[in-house]
């Protein structure tokens, strides 16, 4: 048996293995922001696949921070009902289902108003504005908010996406955040937003509801030495607020070469050993049945894994059989290709419907 095979105990989740599926978006709902039925065969899937640990992908708690049209929402109490048969898909095949909560910042689509951590100029000649104190203050609440619409509707927590340039990641990250009032300038002030949302969900949800955090373990600002120890604050900030695990990635995910392997270990691993009290999980180029046990060798109780699911969704499964590693060639045009061909998230699987199709057509001129 390999360990990521074996159960583990985290503050309050019990996990049937060591596996998680890390947030990826679907690209699945609808325009409504509803799941589809594409959505919830998406999960069980993975779940009887033997994922142990399921994140969705990024949910919307706020109408102004929606990041595209095929975003699940969760900012009004009419979205929660989809995820208590999301979660009962999870639970029927051992899983546990973790939706991931998020605001898209300046990213968001459907209005021009667009608020930054600080005023700046966007892409395509927009410009963003600083968000106020007021309305960070109402991003907290929805945050809050949509923890409680998850936790009625018998979900097993929530994780805070706070990575890849959404808002949070912003708050965090110097190279976005200049502010000069208590939320920018030092490491204290620049994390309070999060952990503002972490203490008010669990005066909400109470300290037993599990509240999971994904961060970027990088930066693309000059002070790699300053924003370590910036992590290594954060980290110990997690532990003392009682956040059941951190799952790290990083900034330049999609810049990595196809053959790369592993990018965040390094990195990872000297965080995991300075601040061992505190669960984490690592995502980013895991590949194969023995990076992941190299993740849990270097001491993560958890590994996740993102654009190999995608790929195969029965990847764990083919793994521990002795399987080949992953066919995914970290491409990434499963982040455009279901907008060019909707109900395709790969580029294989488009690659052999086009292929059955063509046969189909050919058989069917020849007969």
């Amino acid at each position: 048996m390999s360990i990521i095979e074996t159960p583990v105990q985290l503050k309050h989740l019990t996990l049937k293995n060591r596996v998680v599926r890390s947030a990826v978006h679907s690209f699945l709902a609808d325009e409504d922001g509803r799941m589809t039925e594409a959505e919830y065969a998406m999960y069980a899937e993975l779940a009887q696949g033997g994922i142990g640990t399921i994140i969705t992908g990024h949910c919307c708690v706020d109408p102004r921070g929606r990041a595209n049209a095929t975003q699940v929402n969760i900012y009004d109490d009419s979205y929660a009902a989809q995820f208590r048969r999301a979660a009962k898909i999870a639970h029927a095949a051992g899983a546990v289902l973790i939706p991931q909560i998020s605001h898209a910042g300046p990213r968001a689509i459907g209005h021009d108003d667009l608020a930054d951590v600080v005023a700046r100029p966007l892409k395509k000649g927009r410009e963003a504005r600083a968000l106020t104190h007021e309305e960070i203050k109402e991003i907290e609440h929805s945050f809050i908010a949509a923890a409680v619409r998850l936790k009625t509707a018998g979900c097993d927590g929530v994780q805070l996406h706070a990575a890849h340039s959404y808002l949070l990641s912003r708050f965090l990250d110097p190279t976005f955040n200049q502010r000069t009032d208590d939320y920018g300038g030092s490491q204290e002030n620049r994390f309070r937003i999060v952990r503002e949302i972490v203490e008010g969900i669990q005066v909400a949800c109470g300290t037993a509801f599990p509240v999971l955090v994904k961060i970027n373990l990088d930066t693309k600002h000059e002070d790699h030495t300053g924003y370590h120890a910036a992590m290594l604050y954060m980290l110990r900030e997690f532990q003392r607020l009682g956040v059941e695990l951190v799952e790290l990635s990083g900034v330049d995910f999609i810049n990595q070469p196809r053959d790369a392997t592993l990018y965040y270990l390094e990195e990872g691993a000297r965080l995991k050993a300075a601040v061992p009290g505190q669960a984490m999980s690592l995502v980013g180029g895991v590949r194969s049945l023995a990076d992941m046990e190299r993740v849990l060798a270097a001491g993560f109780e958890l590994v996740s894994l993102g654009r190999a699911l995608i790929a195969e969704p029965d990847f764990l499964r083919k793994e521990l059989a002795g399987g080949a590693p992953s066919i995914c060639v970290s491409c990434c045009r499963c982040f455009v290709l279901p907008e060019m061909h909707p109900g395709y998230r790969c580029v294989w699987q488009w690659k052999e419907a086009r292929a059955k199709a063509r046969a189909q057509k050919a058989a069917a001129q020849d007969a």
